[in-house]
């Protein structure tokens, strides 16, 4: 059996309030960068902030330089490896209350005809072996786990499967063919069910790996807050859920998250951060964190006619170097009787990564 692919959502209950209630998502410009709306730079000075906020934002995701995909090995049962079709468009709302210090996510989406391709290999062989693609057929909006809307069609070179959220579930579709419907749950389980076709199964997989990406950009934007920061009490750390019980054999009982600025002076366009977790656990999704993410080039861009921000994030568009580079596991961790283990099967690695550009539209 192959093992669920989770696609979890480690920093989440770290960093961020679930998406679900419509959570506190700090973007705020530091003033380190400079520019004038339109990428060409500007008026040399920075601009101390508060500055203001759009109501809404484009963001871009793609491929890191060099092609070093998003991957995620899941233990010793299959990888699943992201590649960005050219640029992922999506954009988002904020709510009308927002302020630089406090920005409400209103909405989050991924645009029409969005597509990334997912490739799927196992040591053993499986039926979800192989590269497919992912093709946005009307904007998904992400309203929290295993909850969203809109559409996409799964694309093989022998099927299409048209997955749609319709009221408190899931409709797919074989090529065509008649709807096979489930409510979320239902859904999320057919990864795991291998008396189901494996078009089912992908369907499945395709919404956690779209699940996984956005979460993943929500937890690099709620960042960018506390880099400024960061350059004032450098480096900066924070500690960890405590083990409730023992911790599994050789992990700390309470770990620790350090970003650590690897400039000088000001925050500035260029600027790059580690983002380390050491031996983190979350209590509320029982799971252990370890590793580090690379934040690579920094930028930010201000258009001074209207003092708004225009720009911000890691890398950018086309043949730019940096990006967030991952290089952490994600293991689950089981309780019995007071002690915690973790189980050989339960751990995911994630290497690779994607440049993020979010844009004044």
């Amino acid at each position: 059996m192959i093992k669920r692919l989770t696609f979890t959502r480690p920093w989440r209950v770290l960093w961020l309030v679930p998406v679900a209630a419509l959570g506190a998502l700090s973007i705020i410009a530091t003033g380190g960068g400079s520019g004038d709306g339109d990428g060409n730079g500007g008026n040399g000075g920075g601009v101390d902030p508060p500055i203001d906020l759009a109501s809404s934002y484009n963001f871009f995701l793609e491929n890191l330089q060099g092609d070093a995909l998003l991957t995620a090995v899941v233990g010793d049962s299959f990888t699943v490896t992201v590649d960005f079709d050219g640029l992922l468009p999506g954009g988002i709302d904020l709510d009308a209350l927002s302020d630089v210090g406090n920005v409400i996510i209103a909405a989050l989406r991924i645009r029409d005809t969005a597509s990334i391709d997912l490739t799927v290999t196992s040591p053993e062989g499986s039926p979800l072996d192989g590269t497919f693609s992912i093709i946005a057929t009307e904007d998904i909006d992400f309203l929290g786990p295993s909850l969203w809307s809109g559409a996409f069609n799964v694309v093989t070179p022998v099927e299409t499967v048209t997955v749609t959220v319709v009221f408190g579930g899931v409709e797919i579709r074989l090529n065509g063919g008649p709807p096979i419907s489930y409510n979320f749950e239902e859904f999320d389980n057919l990864l795991d069910d291998e008396m189901v076709d494996a078009w089912q199964r992908r369907a499945a997989l395709a919404a956690g790996a779209l699940e996984f990406i956005m979460d993943q950009f929500l937890n690099v934007a709620d960042v960018l807050d506390s880099l400024e920061a960061v350059t004032l009490n450098n480096p900066t750390i924070s500690a960890c859920d405590m083990f409730t019980g023992s911790p599994p054999d050789g992990v700390l009982a309470q770990g620790q998250i350090t970003i650590t600025w690897l400039g000088s002076g000001e925050l500035s366009d260029g600027d790059d951060f580690t983002w380390d977790f050491n031996e983190c656990w979350n209590e509320n999704g029982e799971e252990l964190i370890h590793g580090t993410v690379t934040l690579q080039d920094y930028t930010e861009t201000v258009d001074f006619n209207t003092n708004t921000l225009f720009e911000i994030g890691f890398g950018g568009i086309g043949d730019v170097p940096g990006g967030v580079i991952f290089d952490f596991t994600i293991s689950e961790t089981v309780e019995n009787q007071g002690a915690w283990t973790i189980p050989l099967d339960g751990v995911i690695n994630v290497t690779g990564g994607f440049s993020v550009t979010i844009q004044l539209p």
